[in-house]
């Protein structure tokens, strides 16, 4: 956080410390609310949050198109994300109309030929179709001003193939040659005819009739970052980006930036990539201490882990299919979902003890969790609990909070989001027509219903920004011996938590386990109010809820 946010908390806490006592009592039915903890057990109220860093908290994914659109071209733009910034965070621990999130993960908005972006045409401007540079701007500093930090998608793997720089090295003789993977049919070590993910990874130049490696598709010409003069551009491009205000990265296909498809046969693949990121990951810590990155390792536990080597964080794939298919069983078997996390954070641990895991149900690339599970509510609940309420930084795709449908192909998943009813929100995008969301429930109804799923997100996020145990402590699996429940212990240096699900369709009674040190815990958070702890050390869950006791240290 910058010192300019925590002068205007310091200006927000002299108001109303100071100046509403002055206020006529008739105006009192305006003051914000009072934050009462044991209110914010069973239902949404207000809490005081404590998570501020960038590395801290839980963050809401957005594509910038389909989010917000404030000059009714159809297609959302930054203008329209600033306005809608007091709905994701209104910078007021006393209120409970926004959401709560303490970060944005931006995907693509620089200049692209593509409506997703992911093929980059320049690196130091904003796409047009989003608005201006000075748009971007202004909704960093009101995003800052809540206490939103912002992090952007950054491609280091490739590029399109209309950069300046790819349009130069065409040519054999430019300067910018080496910037890219390009290979002769003679080239020894090379295999020209290799095919990835059901096409080649190498692609003929017309113009010159050598070839240039794009993994992706023959539009996303990859860079060679074995090139330091690449390297060095990459640092100028974070650091304008970071100047600009920003808080971090997303680096995309992190895994993929030296894949053995584009090396020659022998050459280093990991060992190179985790070089990398140590590299330009620690160029960003010197110029920001508390900056946050997070890395895309599309790969099992064991390979993630060599990856954090480098990243620190990386996105924590396998657990939204796991938890989907948890709660599709109505059975954890032996604690099996949290000794699962444990030995992924155990790999992690070894290759980097400050790793931060990032976990999430789903994303961009993937089908939407409320269509696996049908769209119910109770369920989507739980499965939300699930991740959140695990180690790390939780990462969100938006809509995921109002139940938003959307399958393959990519388009949509990545489809509007549903504000009004149509024609009552005049900042609602329309560039694509949503065919999995005819009845989907848009934000201003959830709003009216307490039991919606928007409010549970609500309440969800507010614990975990409100307790250090949740938003930075480390997790160990404490089990109660019912197959039904999984649990565990999360502890930071301050406090202590036991977090406890019931993936079953019927209420479980359980004792606290010792491990969990139960005579000091008080229950801080339940699903359901028909959760409750007894006086002999005995917790009752709702069917499907979640609950989380917590004690200082």
């Amino acid at each position: 956080m910058n010192k300019s946010h925590i002068y205007r908390r310091f200006l927000t806490f002299l108001t109303f410390s100071v100046l509403i006592p002055l206020l006529c009592l008739s105006c009192a039915s305006n003051e914000p609310a009072a934050i009462d903890p044991e209110k914010a057990v069973y239902r949404l109220s207000p809490v005081t949050r404590s998570a501020e860093k960038p590395s801290q908290g839980v963050y809401y994914c957005i594509f910038v198109r389909s989010f917000a659109d404030s000059d009714g071209d159809g297609i959302g733009d930054f203008r329209g994300l600033t306005e809608k910034l007091d709905y994701l965070n209104d910078g007021n621990d006393s209120t409970t109309d926004d959401l709560g999130v303490t970060g944005i993960w931006l995907m693509p908005m620089f200049p692209s030929q593509s409506y997703h972006g992911y093929n980059v045409d320049d690196y130091y401007a904003v796409n047009p179709d989003y608005g201006t540079m000075a748009d971007f701007e202004y909704f960093l500093k009101e995003a800052d001003s809540r206490g939103i930090s912002v992090i952007i998608d950054m491609t280091c793997n490739h590029s399109s193939v209309y950069t300046d720089w790819f349009i130069s090295s065409r040519d054999p003789d430019s300067p910018y040659r080496d910037w890219y993977r390009w290979a002769n049919e003679d080239d020894a070590g090379y295999n020209l005819k290799q095919k990835i993910w059901g096409h080649n990874v190498w692609n003929k130049d017309p113009k010159t009739g050598t070839y240039y490696a794009g993994l992706f598709e023959n539009g996303m010409p990859d860079f060679n970052l074995a090139n330091p003069e690449v390297r060095a551009e990459f640092k100028k491009i974070v650091s304008f980006w970071m100047d600009k205000g920003v808080s971090g990265f997303r680096f995309d296909a992190a895994g993929h930036v030296f894949n053995s498809a584009k090396l020659k046969a022998g050459e280093s693949s990991q060992e190179q990539a985790v070089g990398w990121w140590k590299e330009i990951c620690g160029y960003i810590a010197a110029e920001n201490p508390d900056a946050y990155n997070v890395g895309e390792v599309w790969e099992p536990a064991s390979t993630r882990a060599v990856y954090t080597a480098g990243l620190k964080s990386t996105f924590h794939f396998d657990l939204g299919t796991a938890i989907v298919d948890t709660i599709r069983a109505e059975d954890g078997g032996k604690n099996n979902l949290a000794n699962m996390l444990y030995g992924d954070y155990q790999l992690y641990a070894k290759q980097n003890a400050e790793y931060i895991d990032a976990p999430f149900l789903t994303n961009h690339d993937q089908n939407r969790i409320s269509g696996m599970l049908k769209g119910d509510f109770t369920k989507l609940k739980l499965a939300a609990s699930l991740y959140i309420l695990a180690e790390g930084v939780p990462f969100m795709y938006y809509g995921e909070e109002i139940g938003l449908m959307g399958a393959k192909p990519d388009e949509q998943i990545r489809t509007p989001m549903l504000w009004n009813a149509p024609g009552k929100d005049a900042l609602q995008t329309t560039w694509i027509d949503s065919k999995y969301n005819k009845k989907t429930v848009p934000v201003a109804a959830q709003r009216k219903d307490e039991d919606s799923l928007l409010q549970y997100y609500k309440r969800l996020i507010r614990v975990k920004t409100a307790h250090s145990a949740l938003y930075e402590g480390r997790l160990t699996p404490v089990w109660t011996g019912e197959p039904e429940l999984i649990s565990w212990v999360m502890e930071s240096d301050a406090e202590r938590a036991f977090v406890i699900h019931n993936v079953s369709s019927e209420a479980m009674t359980a004792a606290l386990p010792a491990e969990a040190g139960a005579e000091d815990l008080q229950l801080v958070f339940a699903t359901y109010s028909d959760t409750s702890v007894s006086a002999d050390g005995y917790i009752t869950v709702s069917p499907y809820g979640s609950a989380v006791l917590a004690a200082s240290r």
